[in-house]
């Protein structure tokens, strides 16, 4: 629905797109002009309730607009709310069709409810988001499969509080290869914090603590992580580990501080987490300059591995957790 405002007008237009005025961004997407990209601004005046859900940024065939949706900033500007069934952000693209045209989503906080994911993304590859805060009762972030593969997304300074499912879920169905996360936060959710797949995927700084199940699990090769703050995961775990992989040949962990400490209320009986990482059937995995302290096993403990390589005189140990 368009809605013309004169210049300076006291009641501002919720979405200002680059082709108009709209009551929501279903209506600004779906009238955009399809041979170019669209921009979707929300002001101030943006009210996520006047929205249906999802949100369907999808293409269809070959009409489909590349798209920047932004807010004015996640303490500002909110998409979605609790009650929403499903996901808030559907996002289907054209696959390899639209590998030059990402998707950008930036500077809103998303609210959702159960069922679904806060941003749903299929088939669309590079695509961007940045400064993004993630409260949904279901996952914040899903990259799912679809016809096509979503490699090469980057994730920027995305936090994920206190989320009913996985903080950052990728399926490997997605071939989610070459995933970036910067400086992202995965806090307080009830399933795992960063759900890792596709060839070299990585986490560069950020923290993930508090989670339900693992902090980190690793299914994929040529996975990395370094720089990162790892505390308290696997609170619903009987074996809580903060790092889990299975066949994660070629895993690096470099540079990152790890704590077991188990602060609240867990369900589990344990003093502190079991081990900081935790590998079955991994080849070839490299763990260097980490600096650790109050787990209730050991740093690191590999099942099935092969060349496992600690670099034992870069570690450094806080107190009288065993490395191995």
């Amino acid at each position: 629905m368009t809605r013309p405002t004169a210049p300076g007008s006291p009641d501002p237009p919720p979405v200002v797109a680059s082709h108009g005025a709209f009551d929501t961004v279903q209506a600004a997407y779906d009238e955009a002009p399809r041979d170019r990209g669209v921009s979707i601004e929300l002001t101030g005046a943006y009210d996520p309730s006047a929205e249906s859900y999802p949100i369907a940024l999808h293409a269809d065939g070959d009409d489909f607009a590349p798209f920047a949706l932004r807010g004015q900033g996640p303490s500002v500007t909110r998409i979605g709310h609790d009650d929403v069934g499903g996901d808030v952000l559907s996002i289907r693209g054209a696959g390899p069709a639209g590998y030059s045209y990402p998707f950008t989503i930036e500077n809103l906080r998303v609210h959702g409810g159960e069922g679904g994911a806060g941003i749903a993304v299929e088939s669309s590859p590079q695509g961007i988001v940045d400064t993004v805060v993630l409260r949904t009762k279901g996952h914040g972030v899903r990259v799912g499969e679809g016809e096509h593969g979503s490699y090469g997304t980057t994730f920027s300074n995305v936090q994920a509080w206190n989320c009913g499912g996985d903080g950052f879920r990728l399926d490997s169905g997605a071939n989610p290869h070459s995933t970036h996360f910067y400086g992202c936060r995965a806090t307080a959710c009830r399933g795992v914090g960063f759900r890792l797949r596709g060839y070299k995927t990585a986490i560069h700084g950020g923290t993930v603590q508090l989670c339900h199940s693992h902090g980190i699990d690793v299914r994929s090769p040529a996975v990395s992580i370094r720089d990162a703050y790892v505390e308290g995961n696997g609170r619903r775990e009987d074996h809580p580990v903060e790092v889990y992989g299975d066949g994660a040949h070629g895993l690096s962990v470099s540079g990152c501080y790890f704590h077991g400490a188990t602060p609240r209320r867990c369900w589990h009986d344990r003093d502190c987490v079991l081990r900081a990482v935790n590998l079955h059937g991994s080849k070839g995995v490299a763990v260097r300059d980490c600096v650790y302290r109050r787990y209730g096993d050991r740093f690191f403990k590999g099942f099935g591995c092969e060349r496992a390589a600690l670099y034992d005189e870069t570690h450094v140990a806080l107190d009288g957790t065993p490395l191995r």
